[in-house]
This record gives C-alpha cells, sequence and structure tokens, in this order.
C-alpha cells in the first residue's frame, strides 16, 4: 500500500494567491478567499501556481512511478537502484488479482524468481571482479516493474489539480488513483478554498472528456454528461 507524507507546502498560501490576483485586477470587496474560490471556478489558475507542496511516497511501484513521470510541470526525485543493493525489494502486488489466491501465488513466486537472479547476478559479478558500482548497474536490469521505489515530489497547485483530474478518474491504474486519493485528502485539509470542488476532470469542469471510454462503474455516469453530448447539443 503506497503512503504519502507531505514533507513541506507554502504557508498562508490562500492571501498569496489573492495578492497576485490583485495586481492584475480584481472586483474591490472581495476577501482573500472569494479570490481564490472565484480563480479556481473560472479557471484562471496561472495564480495558484505559487503554492507549491512536496511529498514524500513510499510503497510506489517503479511501473506507477512511470505514470507519475508524465506530469512533467514538477520535481522528481527517486531512490537510485545504481547506489542501493536491492535484493530487499519490496513490490506491489497488481490488486486487479489481490483477490485471487492462485494468481497472488503465481506473482510471489515470480517476484522472488526476480530477486534470486538479481542477488545471483551480483555476487557473480564481483567473483569475476567486477567492481560493486558494475555490479549494481548490471543486476539492476533483472529489478520488475512491481519493484517498490522511494520518491521525492513537489508541485504547484495548479499542476496538482491537473494530476488529480487526470488520476481521480475511474479509468486510471488503481495504484495511482489510490495515490491521488491520498494526496487529495492531505491537501483539500490544508487548502480547502483550491481543492474542495476538485475531482476527476469531470467532477471538476462539470463535463466527462473520456466519452465512449467512460466506464461503465463511474459515479458521474449518469450525473455528468459527456463532453462529446455537450457538443451535439451546441452544434444541433
Amino acid at each position: 500500500m503506497v503512503e504519502v507524507k507531505l514533507l513541506r507546502y507554502t504557508p498562508d498560501g490562500v492571501s498569496l494567491v489573492a495578492r497576485g490576483c490583485r495586481v492584475s485586477g480584481i472586483p474591490e470587496g472581495l476577501s482573500d478567499e472569494e479570490i481564490v474560490r472565484m480563480v479556481v471556478e473560472n479557471d484562471y489558475t496561472s495564480a495558484i501556481e505559487h503554492i507549491y507542496f512536496t511529498f514524500e511516497i513510499k510503497g510506489m511501484s517503479v511501473a506507477i512511478s512511470r505514470e507519475l513521470l508524465e506530469h512533467r510541470i514538477a520535481s522528481h526525485t527517486a531512490r537510485s537502484t545504481r547506489y542501493n543493493i536491492e535484493k530487499d525489494f519490496g513490490y506491489v502486488v497488481p490488486p486487479t488479482i489481490a483477490d485471487d489466491e492462485e494468481l497472488v501465488e503465481m506473482f510471489k513466486e515470480a517476484m522472488e524468481s526476480a530477486r534470486q537472479h538479481y542477488v545471483k547476478i551480483y555476487e557473480r559479478m564481483l567473483e569475476k571482479g567486477y567492481s560493486k558500482a558494475e555490479a549494481l548497474e548490471a543486476s539492476r536490469y533483472v529489478l520488475p516493474m512491481a519493484t517498490h521505489t522511494h520518491y521525492i515530489w513537489t508541485i504547484n497547485a495548479r499542476s496538482l489539480i491537473n494530476f488529480l483530474g487526470l488520476r481521480l478518474c475511474k479509468r486510471a491504474a488503481p495504484e495511482i488513483r489510490e495515490l491521488a486519493q491520498k494526496i487529495y485528502d492531505i491537501v483539500v485539509k490544508i487548502y480547502p478554498e483550491i481543492f474542495e470542488n476538485v475531482g476527476c476532470r469531470g467532477y471538476t469542469i462539470g463535463l466527462c472528456p473520456e466519452n465512449e471510454a467512460r466506464p461503465k462503474d463511474c459515479p458521474y455516469r449518469n450525473r455528468i454528461p459527456t463532453k462529446r453530448e455537450v457538443k451535439e447539443s451546441w452544434k444541433g
């Protein structure tokens, strides 16, 4: 199970964002909180880029870290497999098979086989006179995509809304959806003015860009129209 810990965030962010908005011109009489809610609701969100969050993420698979890297307007630092011996690596059992004892057992056997081969290659290289650095470099190629990685991730509030919109969606991989939910649960308590009306993209913008790809178990399937439905209504 992925673990998420907030390390740092921009303090007093509401007043900071409101101050930035007032530079551009904002109707008089609005409180800082009202300004922030307005810019988020109307998607004038460049101003909230002044707010940053830094998270420590543990127990995430290498596979999902690849998806996290797709969110490029962020800073990524991951545990290095070039400088750390990974013979005791933990791993993620895919949630899809978590309730199937037979498949879980097969999966665990595959992980243990990879572990044994990792150790054998590493130790044999040392016996043959290769350096520790060379042995680590080569043996890491055996590590499975399920291997745990340790991550430090810094992202601004605007990019985080984009991340949540994509990764809270029912179509997102279960592991990264779990990560997104845990991050959301943290940030909404700190800045409800920004995140309390944020969810998957369909929830946030009021129409679903997934169109026909929207899964049958989507909780908003019969409540939020698709992007295609809305466009067809005004085109007609």
